[in-house]
C-alpha cells in the first residue's frame, strides 16, 4: 500500500523535529549540562560586575 502526501509530510516533519531537539540538546550528558550552566553564571557575574564599574567610572566622571 503506498502513502499519500499527508503520511510522508508527517514522518519528514517528525524527523526534521528529531534532528533538531539533538542539534539543541536533548541527549546532552550531565557534565555538559553542568558546564553550560556555570557558563551561564559566570558570563551573568561578568555582565553585572561591569555594569557596576562602568556606573562607578561615570560617578567619577561627573
Amino acid at each position: 500500500m503506498s502513502m499519500d502526501f499527508k503520511d510522508r509530510l508527517q514522518i519528514w516533519l517528525d524527523d526534521v523535529k528529531d534532528r533538531l531537539f539533538n542539534v539543541f540538546g536533548r541527549d546532552k550528558i550531565e557534565k555538559e549540562n553542568l558546564y553550560e550552566t556555570r557558563w551561564v553564571w559566570y558570563h551573568t557575574l561578568l555582565v553585572i560586575e561591569l555594569f557596576i564599574i562602568i556606573i562607578l567610572l561615570w560617578y567619577i566622571a561627573i
